[in-house]
C-alpha cells in the first residue's frame, strides 16, 4: 500500500514514535485530566463547562427512634371545670373492712374520708423555621415541604421527650405534702434478666396496679436490655422458653424474628429514646398523668403554626409548632424502673 502524502494538520501532533497515535487529533473530553492518558492532546474546557454534579433531589432526614411515651399518658384532664395553668387531679381513698359485728343497741360511729391532690402544671413548649424569598427563589428543590416535616417531627419528639422525662422522676409529691416514691428493679452493675421481669411483675400485681392493655403490664426497654434479655441461656430464661420450649426450635419463633413479644406477663416495648442505655420502665395504667388545655385552639397534641406574613416585601415566612401541656407520674405504684448496666452483652 503507497504511503500517504500531504502535510500534517496543526493538530495532527502525534508522536512520530512507538507508541504512536495516528492521526494526533486533540480529544474534547469530559475530564479531568487525571482520568486521561498523556497523548493525544486533551482538552477539557467543554466538559469543564456541560459535566456538572447531579444531585439527587430526595432530602434524607437523620436516623430517628420511634415515639412511644405519650401514648402511656392514660389519666388526662379532658374534663375540666374551667382554664387554667395547672390541672389538680382528686383522690379519695376507700373506706376501711368493717368486720365487727354490729351491737343491736348502739348506733355505729361514722367514718372519715381520706383524701389528697396531685397538681400538674401545664407550660408553653414550641419553635419555628424562618426562611426567606431569596432562597425559596433560589434553591434547587422546594424547601417548603421540607421544612415543614422536620418542625412536625420534631414537635412530636419534643412531646415525647417531656413525657419520658416525667417518667425519669423518683419521687412526686402531692398537695397535702406527702411523697411516694418511684421503685425499681434490676441491677446498675448486671444485665437484665427475666428475674427482674418476674419480680416486677409480682410487685405491680401486690399494689393491685391494673395491667394496661391485654392483660399485660408493659416495659419499654433499651435495645441493650433487649439484648441481655435474649441473651439469656438457662432453662428458666427468655431463650429457652420461646426457642425451645415454646417455639419447639422451629423457624418462624421470636428467637428468628428477633422479637422479645410478650415474657413473664410483660408487653415488651424495644425503644431508643431514652435517657440512657440502661434505663427503662415497667408500667400498668395510671402511672403517668397528661394535663393540656381544653380552649378553642389547643388540646391534647401540638398544633402546626403558619405564622403571617408582615414584612414590608413579604419575603420572610415562618412555620412552627407550639404546645400547652404538662406531664407528671400519678401513681408513683404503678411505676418502677428499670436499671441495669449499659451495655451489651
Amino acid at each position: 500500500m503507497p504511503a500517504g502524502t500531504g502535510t500534517p494538520g496543526a493538530n495532527q501532533n502525534g508522536p512520530a514514535t512507538s507508541p504512536m497515535f495516528s492521526p494526533g487529533e486533540i480529544v474534547t473530553a469530559a475530564g479531568p485530566l487525571s482520568i486521561n492518558a498523556p497523548a493525544p492532546v486533551v482538552d477539557i474546557t467543554l466538559g469543564g463547562q456541560f459535566v456538572t454534579k447531579a444531585y439527587d433531589l430526595a432530602v434524607y432526614p437523620s436516623l430517628r427512634p420511634e415515639l412511644i411515651f405519650d401514648q402511656f399518658a392514660t389519666v388526662r384532664a379532658s374534663n375540666t371545670t374551667h382554664r387554667g395553668g395547672s390541672v389538680r387531679f382528686s383522690f379519695i381513698d376507700d373506706i376501711a373492712e368493717q368486720t365487727t359485728p354490729l351491737l343491736e343497741n348502739i348506733d355505729v360511729d361514722s367514718v372519715t374520708l381520706s383524701s389528697k391532690a396531685l397538681t400538674v402544671t401545664m407550660r408553653e413548649y414550641g419553635t419555628a423555621v424562618t426562611n426567606t424569598a431569596l432562597l425559596r427563589g433560589t434553591s434547587m428543590i422546594s424547601l417548603d415541604p421540607v421544612i415543614a416535616e422536620r418542625v412536625g417531627y420534631n414537635a412530636g419528639l419534643s412531646v415525647d421527650t417531656l413525657a419520658r422525662v416525667a417518667l425519669d422522676q423518683t419521687t412526686v409529691t402531692y398537695d397535702d405534702a406527702s411523697t411516694a416514691s418511684v421503685g425499681s428493679i434490676g441491677n446498675l452493675a448486671g444485665p437484665l434478666t427475666g428475674t427482674h421481669l418476674r419480680n416486677g411483675v409480682a410487685i405491680l400485681r401486690a399494689r393491685n396496679v391494673r395491667p394496661l392493655r391485654g392483660g399485660n403490664y408493659v416495659a419499654v426497654l433499651s435495645p441493650y436490655q433487649a439484648q441481655h434479655l435474649m441473651s439469656e441461656v438457662t432453662d428458666t430464661g427468655w431463650r429457652w422458653m420461646v426457642g425451645y420450649a415454646g417455639g419447639e426450635g422451629t423457624a418462624g419463633n421470636s428467637v428468628f424474628q428477633g422479637e422479645v413479644g410478650t415474657y413473664e406477663g410483660v408487653r415488651i416495648v424495644v425503644n431508643n429514646h431514652l435517657t440512657d442505655l440502661g434505663r427503662g420502665y415497667l408500667m400498668g395504667a395510671e402511672a403517668l398523668a397528661k394535663a393540656y388545655s381544653t380552649a378553642p385552639g389547643f388540646g391534647p397534641d401540638p398544633k402546626t403554626v403558619v405564622a403571617p406574613v408582615v414584612d414590608k416585601l413579604k419575603r420572610f415566612a415562618s412555620i412552627g409548632w407550639y404546645h400547652l401541656v404538662g406531664y407528671s407520674i400519678f401513681r408513683a405504684d404503678a411505676l418502677l424502673q428499670i436499671r441495669t448496666q449499659s451495655t451489651l452483652v
